[in-house]
């Protein structure tokens, strides 16, 4: 049996309390947060009242609403987990050991992202794993650029939901780039809403579907700002943006070129993505060992900027995952946002990959 004693003594030396959420919970929080692309890989069963109930596939989320339950919801907090997560995987067993840590609080969001680097490096460390390799994100530079570019709100809510499917995001964009943008001629809300009003007006019902003629309004300008695309011109910028890979620093030199030179006002996600920099170098954390992928992000909503995975040597699959999300307590909870990051190990991938 493999001992994890200093992996736990790493994670309470550096102020990380261990718990041990239940691993029953109620599916809906789940789906609702990570999307139906996770409910086929659930363990479902349902409870005596009809609930649907799954078997926990990750910690982040039962650890967060933890959080919730035990105290108020903006404190500073720092929990460590090692226990059995549930989710059905190809070529791999589905009940595995997972470790991790979740910050919660931390005002000092820098400072933070790079504590949270630096203690899964020392983490994979204590596991035997030398010199992985460590890939870096930011959804902030991808939402900075979106906001730079004027597009519609249907399409900056659509791409910026696409954003850590690389493939699927390249093909919506290319696809929006046969439009040509004409906002001011679009369909208004007002001109909508009148037409839907005098739909229902004439078949004498309330609602049609369930939707009132506000929704069926809304519904018909978003279509309608979708079927426009977004133009040539974005869609070349956000391809070239995509493309920035290599090693952190020659990276965000040329992330800045790009968007200074397409006048996409982006300053304040770089110099917060150069802090960050700074930080990991302040922590002894070599910047030629990281390598940033403009396109690289977790396709979840509530991831909000920093996100990093790690390698092992020969591994093809993913050791180590984490990231900022400042999102998800509010999503789950009434404690409105709050500043959270911390990282996942697949424990049962370690010894493959060495």
């Amino acid at each position: 049996m493999t001992d994890y004693a200093p992996l736990r003594d790493l994670f309470t030396e550096a102020g990380y309390g261990f718990v041990e959420p239940p691993i029953l919970h109620d599916a809906d929080v789940f789906v609702e947060l990570a999307g139906e692309d996770l409910r086929r890989r659930l363990f479902l069963t349902q409870a005596a009242d009809g609930a649907e109930m799954a078997l926990r596939p990750d910690y982040t989320i039962p650890v967060c609403l933890h959080h919730l339950a035990t105290g108020p919801a903006r404190r500073r907090a720092g929990y460590a987990y090692l226990g059995p997560v549930f989710r059905q995987r190809r070529d791999e067993a589905s009940e595995f050991v997972q470790a991790g840590v979740e910050s919660l609080g931390r005002t000092d969001r820098v400072a933070a992202d790079a504590d949270t680097l630096a203690l899964a490096l020392a983490a994979v460390d204590s596991l035997g794993v030398r010199k992985p390799t460590v890939r870096i994100g930011d959804a902030a530079l991808f939402a900075a650029a979106l906001a730079g570019l004027d597009l519609s709100a249907p399409w900056q809510k659509r791409l910026a939901r696409t954003f850590g499917d690389t493939e699927r995001l390249k093909t919506q964009i290319a696809r929006a780039a046969r439009g040509v943008p004409q906002r001011q001629a679009a369909t208004s809300r007002a001109a909508a809403r009148r037409k839907a009003a005098e739909m229902l007006a004439a078949t004498g019902l309330g609602t049609i579907g369930g939707r009132s003629a506000d929704e069926i309004a809304a519904r018909t300008v978003e279509k309608a700002a979708l079927a426009e695309g977004i133009g040539a011109r974005p869609a070349r910028i956000l391809g070239r943006f995509l493309d920035v890979s290599g090693p952190a620093v020659p990276a965000l030199k040329e992330l800045r070129a790009l968007l200074r030179r397409s006048r996409i006002d982006a300053e304040k996600a770089l110099d917060g993505f150069e802090a960050r920099l700074a930080a990991f170098e302040a922590r002894g954390i070599a910047l030629d060992r990281l390598t940033f992928a403009a396109d690289f992000g977790r396709r979840l909503d509530y991831y909000t900027g920093f996100v990093f995975e790690m390698h092992a040597p020969r591994g093809a699959r993913p050791i180590v995952g984490g990231g900022r999300y400042d999102r998800l307590v509010a999503l789950i909870g009434d404690g409105g946002s709050v500043p959270a990051v911390g990282f996942a190990i697949w424990l049962d991938r370690i010894g493959a990959g060495r």
